[in-house]
């Protein structure tokens, strides 16, 4: 399984890497961490690209295993771009429009001859407006499930900690690594698990997850949701896992359930939820 969890510093350059840094203003932690996982980049031989005022600020200077951003823009191994700039260039921002530009980014990077495409991201902006924040939630969920099929792309958002508490427990929740305070819950994709449950579900973060499962990218006849590393789920959060199931069943997709307690199995036996929606549990 991906590591998953809280983390201090950037870890090992990885295929599969998707981080939630969330930060302070003018915190030089910050800048040490964008130069680290850049470094990494380029110790895997990837092309670089660098979203955002902050982040671009953080590579003006050299440190942390990397040097040299003109020379590398020069190259064409590192591309800048503000956050303007980025989303007029992927067009009006859509999620679906986001997984298209990535993808194009990402392969063009592999026709080029870099093994992938890594991404440093200042996306406060988008989290700040309520009116593009659930796009964005849909967004990240969506580039976690296209990260963990290892094709490439790999990332590191960043949010300032003055965001609104409420954007910052969204973004975290879709992240498998987060820099900044403990999720309740986070649910990310792993090649072999499926869809990965980790934490606490209950009536303070049902909601939260109802609008993650909601646009949960489906292919195929079933759906696999790993909870081996769940704590707790209350009835709430069972709730919401038996009217996804429903909204799957709708679409003729069966949910697989694995790894849930001898307790939530209990408690939809006893809420009779699996009347809502057939769900098969295993493991």
């Amino acid at each position: 399984m991906r590591a998953h969890g809280t983390l201090a510093e950037v870890p090992g350059a990885d295929v599969s890497d998707h981080l939630c840094w969330v930060y302070d203003a003018d915190d030089p932690a910050f800048d040490r961490a964008v130069r680290r996982f850049l470094a990494g980049g380029l110790e895997r031989g990837e092309r670089l690209l660098c979203v955002g005022e902050r982040v671009l600020d953080s590579i003006r200077s050299s440190g942390d295993g990397f040097s040299g951003a003109d020379e590398l823009i020069a190259s064409g191994a590192l591309r800048t771009v503000t956050t303007a700039e980025a989303y007029a260039l992927a067009g009006a921002f859509r999620a679906a429009d986001q997984r298209v530009y990535y993808d194009a980014a990402t392969q063009q990077a592999l026709a080029d001859g870099y093994r992938g495409l890594r991404v440093v991201a200042e996306v406060s902006p988008l989290a700040a407006d309520p009116t593009t924040r659930a796009e964005l939630l849909q967004w990240e969920h969506l580039a976690d499930e296209y990260i963990a099929e290892g094709g490439g792309f790999t990332a590191m958002c960043a949010y300032r900690g003055s965001l609104p508490a409420e954007a910052l427990a969204d973004a975290s929740a879709v992240h498998p690594l987060v820099h900044g305070d403990q999720p309740a819950f986070q649910i990310f994709f792993d090649d072999e698990a499926g869809a990965v449950l980790r934490g606490s579900v209950d009536t303070f973060s049902a909601d939260r997850l109802a609008r993650i499962l909601a646009t949960s990218p489906v292919d195929g006849d079933v759906a696999v949701l790993d909870l081996h590393a769940v704590d707790f789920v209350d009835v709430a959060g069972a709730r919401v896992l038996a009217r996804w199931a429903r909204e799957l069943d709708n679409r003729s997709i069966r949910l697989e359930v694995r790894g849930a307690s001898a307790l939530l199995r209990r408690m939809w036996r006893v809420l009779s939820l699996d009347e809502l929606a057939p769900v098969h549990f295993s493991g």
